[in-house]
């Protein structure tokens, strides 16, 4: 074919094309009933603001420690309902584990926060090992739709304390009973606060 003829002949195709809207292809039913009208955009039809996942980087005497790092599933399974784990270090030193869920409030912009969540508390250097559980309150500040602020203060209590095998407690030189008044001593409310910066995806 001649190269006149390949241009005559795109031409004649691009007479016969008209614009085209992604809202026209898709499986329709057989009714041709449609999922949205020709006006409504993709903005109004999908929620592209509702995050699923966030990272946070803490700081303080918080439940996670003095250092830690967390990772949550947020608006799940409800809306403004996140579920964290983190891990972070303590000066003792010692390692927490943590598992959190917290709900954030927003009265007028107004965003206050509650969360409870379970700790499990390794001094490891001494050997021994906590089981705590912790509730918080306190508020979130949002910079940008993905950053935010949160300071939160509250209490946690310690439900076991128990020494590992290896722990240097079980030293023969250690007088046992006076250990065991030892644990039983150790008062279980321990109060916390920590300043948090995350980011959403």
């Amino acid at each position: 074919m001649k190269p006149f003829s390949w241009i005559l002949a795109v031409l004649s195709l691009l007479a016969l094309a008209r614009p085209a809207s992604a809202k026209d292809y898709g499986v329709h039913s057989p009714s041709g009933r449609r999922i949205y009208d020709d006006s409504e955009q993709f903005a109004e039809i999908s929620n592209t603001r509702l995050r699923r996942f966030v990272v946070e980087a803490a700081v303080g005497a918080g439940p996670e420690g003095n250092v830690a790092a967390l990772v949550g599933l947020l608006n799940w399974p409800v809306r403004h309902l996140g579920v964290y784990a983190g891990f972070g270090l303590e000066l003792n030193p010692a390692r927490h584990y943590t598992a959190t869920v917290r709900y954030d409030f927003n009265f007028y912009g107004y965003r206050p926060f509650l969360a409870v969540g379970y700790l499990y508390n390794q001094v490891y250097r001494l050997g021994t090992f906590s089981h705590d559980v912790f509730t918080e309150t306190g508020y979130t500040w949002v910079f940008h739709r993905t950053y935010r602020l949160t300071l939160g203060v509250g209490v946690r209590y310690r439900t076991y304390l128990g020494i590992e095998d290896d722990s240097p407690l079980n030293g023969e030189q250690i007088d046992q009973d006076l250990l065991a008044e030892q644990r039983a001593s150790v008062f279980p409310w321990v109060p916390t606060f920590a300043l948090r910066f995350s980011r959403a995806f």
